[in-house]
């Protein structure tokens, strides 16, 4: 599989957010910087130092490219994850009432009351800390389009559509300036397109990377909100509507999973598609075969939802599973989403399973 510019064979990587140190969060001098060099120098040093503890983690493991993992502060990972990016464009005030979007009930939902454009960098902070720690391969996460004009109180634009296109604009000047900075994939993290894709997403996807001169992957995700799978919240069966988590019938709507984004995604002009393996099994893998999907595959090996850390043994089991719908030179190997609701020291040992998971089947592939 193509990394940068090099082809690794089944590289690794985890998929976004891991554990913060446990002396970063909750500080007085965790604040990410709203703009290139607008915070102090003591915030800077502690965020340089977080962002190389977790490089470390991933480093020591073995891993191959290595991720950020969504250092946004100290802020909540999901609950308030869209505070970073309108807290860094035009056109947003951070109130509005809860919308009920599916896997995360309690996420916050700004409005939209103007034109929305990039007013400060998103990631670059992130990622010239972590450009500091690591000379691999770096993978820097946006949270998908379609998250943020679907968790959007529009009151400006005359359909999501057209917000949509706005924050792709936004997000195409952001990606290029990373690109610019060294960055070598851009991964977008779309957990509400197994719930159904319209006529627009792929389409505004598309033109957040058009001229972006670096690789770019989606992460799908089948639900890991506090380590719940994928729901559909049901108001009619809620107390508080949207803010109550995952308090739904047995009726409510399941998510489609994989199915729901086939065909559509073929006509991405992505280089890797990523979702969960390893707690679904290999039924979702399924839908790349019938439906012709000719480009990378990232496959989630690893059960972020378990506390039990995964043997070499059964990592490679689950990655031959893949490698019987998807050839090895098209595979990439993750975890199943991000590692953020498990303690560190699981988390790392985790990454040390994948790798060491990984190790024994390059060995049989390069055997044969």
């Amino acid at each position: 599989m193509r990394v940068g510019s090099e082809d690794v064979l089944l590289p690794t990587t985890m998929v976004g957010n891991y554990p913060n140190p446990r002396w970063y969060d909750g500080q007085p001098f965790a604040v990410y910087p709203n703009g290139e060099f607008i915070y102090d120098a003591i915030s800077r040093e502690a965020l340089e130092d977080a962002v190389g503890a977790i490089v470390n983690d991933q480093e020591h493991a073995g891993i191959d490219v290595i991720s950020d993992g969504k250092v946004y502060g100290g802020d909540s990972p999901y609950g308030t994850i869209l505070y970073h990016y309108v807290q860094r464009m035009t056109g947003y005030k951070l109130s509005g009432p809860p919308i009920g979007l599916p896997i995360y009930s309690t996420l916050f939902a700004p409005t939209c009351t103007g034109e929305v454009r990039r007013e400060h960098p998103f990631h670059l902070a992130t990622l010239r800390a972590i450009r500091k720690a690591t000379k691999k391969p770096v993978k820097i996460s946006y949270t998908g389009i379609q998250v943020l004009a679907a968790a959007t109180n529009n009151q400006y634009y005359k359909e999501t559509k057209e917000l949509a296109l706005a924050i792709a604009k936004a997000f195409n000047e952001d990606l290029k300036e990373l690109a610019d900075n060294g960055c070598d994939i851009v991964q977008f993290d779309e957990f509400v397109w197994p719930y159904g894709m319209g006529d627009w997403e792929i389409e505004v996807l598309n033109k957040a990377i058009e001229g972006v001169n670096m690789q770019s992957w989606v992460h799908t995700c089948w639900g890991n909100y506090s380590g719940t799978p994928g729901y559909f919240p049901d108001d009619e069966e809620t107390e508080f509507g949207a803010w109550v988590l995952d308090k739904r019938p047995s009726s409510a709507p399941a998510p489609e999973r994989a199915n729901a984004i086939f065909p559509h995604v073929n006509d991405a002009n992505i280089d890797a598609l990523n979702y969960e393996v390893g707690r679904m099994g290999p039924d979702d893998l399924k839908p790349l075969v019938d439906h012709g999907f000719q480009k990378d595959f990232v496959a989630g090996v690893i059960d972020v939802k378990s506390t039990i850390t995964e043997t070499a043994d059964e990592v490679a089991d689950r990655i031959r599973q893949v490698l019987e719908y998807v050839p090895a030179e098209r595979v990439g190997l993750s975890t199943d989403c991000g590692l953020i609701n498990l303690p560190r020291m699981v988390a790392a040992s985790k990454l040390r399973a994948l790798a060491d998971g990984v190790a024994i089947v390059r060995e049989e592939l390069r055997g044969a």
